[in-house]
């Protein structure tokens, strides 16, 4: 008798790809600010909002370089946050870890408006109807993550929450987990049985790419960080993408 063919596995990332929204990243950058000047605290949420717009072309209208390199340097809201309020705002990490505590138990509550956008919804329902496992990995620690998604009511969505799990390098251990032989190696049939779409390139595309799993690269910021099998601003621009590699592996195997 054969033996059963491995699922389907799509990994996906959670902050700016299963939801997204800028009210997290406005009220981190307030709670880095709080005891700034009212000065630097206005300049810091100016460069905040001012990514948030633009992405790295902000670093075109900072007011010095170092701003400008603080902009250039961050992937993402969290990041920019984080990298320009300590580099130009002096703000130490026991601040921002203050900030960064106190925003999670914000996002659990509903004056934090986030999104989970109907296409993707709708489109991990159908996989999960299909046979497809769908994996949610995030370095968020699962004590502030299990009342956001609750809240989101994505649960449904799900065959498996990982939290804490050490992208980039903890991608990769996950993948191989998931698609791996018994000594976790990730043969070519079998990556091309998985998929990993996330909006970090370093920590959701490149561990997959190093496995030659399928990847979708959300790049809203314009940062152009890497290569992916496909790249997008937003998760929609990734959804027939998606849903042509599960029709297209299922095909092969009729």
């Amino acid at each position: 008798m054969a033996e059963p063919r491995q699922p389907l596995v799509l990994v996906t990332d959670f902050d700016g790809t299963l939801y997204r929204g800028d009210a997290p990243i406005l009220h981190y950058a307030e709670q880095a600010a709080v005891e700034l000047s009212d000065r630097d605290r206005d300049g810091l949420l100016d460069a905040v909002e001012r990514f948030l717009k633009h992405g790295i072309a902000a670093a075109d209208e900072a007011p010095d370089e170092t701003e400008a390199a603080a902009l250039r340097a961050a992937t993402d809201g969290w990041e920019v946050v984080a990298s320009v309020a300590a580099r130009r705002y002096g703000v130490d990490k026991p601040r921002l870890d203050r900030a960064f505590l106190s925003t999670r138990a914000y996002m659990a509550t509903d004056a934090c408006e986030l999104e989970v956008p109907d296409a993707y919804r709708a489109l991990l329902t159908e996989l999960r109807l299909d046979g497809v496992r769908v994996v949610l990995a995030t370095n968020s620690p699962a004590d502030s993550l299990d009342a956001l998604l609750d809240r989101l009511r994505v649960r449904p969505l799900l065959d498996a929450v990982v939290s804490s799990t050490g992208k980039p390098a903890g991608l990769g251990r996950l993948l191989a987990a998931e698609l791996g032989d018994a000594a976790g190696t990730v043969r070519p049939d079998s990556a091309a049985r998985g998929f990993a779409l996330g909006d970090h390139w370093v920590n959701d595309v490149e561990p997959a790419r190093e496995l030659a799993v399928p990847t979708g690269y959300i790049d809203r910021y314009g940062r152009a960080d890497g290569p992916a099998t496909a790249v997008a601003t937003d998760v929609e621009g990734l959804l027939p993408i998606v849903r042509s590699w599960a029709d297209a592996v299922v095909r092969l195997e009729i």
